[in-house]
């Protein structure tokens, strides 16, 4: 979806690609298929080491967590690049990189929050219980 508006409707490609829309839309498929597997797999890993190291096995993250914090990685990551591509036209790949940094650890420690935050709930109710 972002890039067919970043292609098509404003024209959003590099140099050498204007013209030639379809292998800019292809390009940056591939680049968004890219950007989704390197996110969820450093979310799933992080989150798997924060997991264990605060012991919250038998917590699951919440889907529509999960997928609320996807449509918002993709959402932001274009007006992201496009900010950093104004303010520091030289530092693109480096305002992309962090990008994926601080995507993946917010990520992370949000749903990481969220099993914590089940594991207490559960261990307030449990104690209610048993008195």
């Amino acid at each position: 979806m972002v890039a067919t508006i970043s292609v098509y409707v404003f024209h959003d490609v590099d140099q050498d690609e204007i013209g030639h829309w379809n292998d800019a839309f292809a390009g940056l498929s591939i680049e968004g298929v890219l950007f989704t597997v390197i996110i969820s797999a450093g979310v799933a890993l992080l989150t798997l080491a924060g997991r264990n190291l605060f012991h919250l096995r038998g917590y699951s993250p919440r889907a529509k967590l999960g997928l609320f914090l996807g449509i918002g990685v993709s959402v932001l990551q274009y007006p992201w690049d496009f900010l950093g591509r104004m303010a520091f036209p030289r530092l693109t790949d480096f305002s992309l990189s962090l990008y994926l940094v601080v995507a993946i650890v917010v990520c992370s420690v949000v749903i990481v929050r969220d099993n914590y935050k089940q594991m207490k709930s559960r261990q307030d109710l449990a104690a209610s219980f048993e008195r």
